[in-house]
């Protein structure tokens, strides 16, 4: 029989989804969470091996006798030694584009949130300002509207593309950087070079993927050029930002403000510096984890390991 093993299964599934699907191709140990020394002996004689962030590198494999497949439940698997396996002839699949939904409303869900101040007028009517308020309706903070403002968007994958038709439905103007020189086809969208999406945009929203052309791509430099009045968004991975230029930034009010999902170290320590800073929101990385989001990936790994036992693999990595 099939001998299946999830790593660190609890962020996909922390109680709320069912592994039955993924049992039914064989014997199935899912674990919340490994030490390095218990994920070795809980690997051995494992033919399937699922993991969200755990890393498989080329010294941990020597512990993996039986395997066959890395499943990555993620689209990113920077974690995982794709030479290594390959040279083990071990598969690796992923799986992509289940997220893309709820990033694109963790995006708006932050930017709305901060632009109509809702925490802030939450606050202040439990504490009792609108019950002694003369008027009917009283404002502690400035409210925006998102229609006309030009929103940002540097990447534009299947999250970015997303997030650009919202915008549009709101009444923004559109614009993107891209790698590709592929043409964008929607007359409503232009795509721009670095330099003009920094300095044009209201709202800065990164989707673009993390590697040595984008690391620290936000920096002192890159914020210098930006509006004083714009909003950067980060739903994408926390190493795109300088987060000590950031932190400056923010308290030197060079931009508006900063709504972050994503970190360079997760989980972030107690004295990150974001977090004294008023115009600065975390969330601690929930944009790609609806409940949907997560079913999705679910069904995604299903769908990878039975096409990898059919002999078919698909989503493979290391072709």
């Amino acid at each position: 029989m099939i001998k299946i093993v999830a790593l660190d299964g609890y962020t996909l599934n922390p109680g709320d989804l069912s592994w039955d699907s993924i049992g039914m191709h064989g014997a199935l140990e899912v674990y919340n969470r490994c030490t390095l020394e218990q994920a070795q002996e809980r690997c051995s004689g494992k033919d399937i091996i699922i993991v969200n962030k755990f890393v498989i590198d080329r010294d941990f494999l020597k512990h993996c006798d039986s395997l066959k497949l890395v499943c990555v439940s993620a689209t990113g698997y920077n974690n995982v030694d794709i030479q290594a396996c390959k040279e083990l002839g071990v598969t690796v699949c992923n799986v992509s584009n289940y997220s893309t939904s709820g990033v694109a409303q963790h995006t708006f869900a932050m930017l709305l949130h901060w632009l109509n101040q809702i925490g802030k007028h939450n606050n202040l009517v439990k504490k009792g300002y609108w019950s002694i308020c003369p008027d009917f309706s009283f404002t502690a903070s400035p409210i925006h509207e998102l229609s006309g403002k030009t929103f940002g968007i540097l990447g534009y994958g299947d999250i970015g593309k997303k997030v650009a038709q919202i915008a549009v439905a709101f009444g923004m103007k559109v614009i993107v950087c891209r790698k590709s020189d592929t043409p964008i086809s929607d007359e409503n969208i232009s795509k721009v070079d670095i330099d003009t999406l920094l300095s044009q945009s209201d709202v800065l929203s990164l989707h673009a993927n993390l590697d040595e052309s984008t690391h620290e791509i936000i920096n002192t430099q890159s914020i210098a050029k930006m509006k004083k009045t714009a909003i950067l968004i980060n739903t994408s991975r926390g190493g795109l930002i300088n987060e000590h230029a950031l932190a400056e930034a923010l308290l030197n009010e060079t931009i508006a403000a900063a709504l972050m999902d994503v970190l360079q170290e997760e989980p972030a320590a107690l004295n990150h510096p974001f977090y004294q800073i008023r115009n600065c929101k975390v969330t601690p990385h929930v944009a790609w984890a609806s409940v949907q989001s997560r079913q999705r990936l679910m069904n995604g790994l299903d769908k990878n390991i039975a096409a990898y036992l059919d002999g078919n693999p698909i989503n493979q990595i290391n072709i």
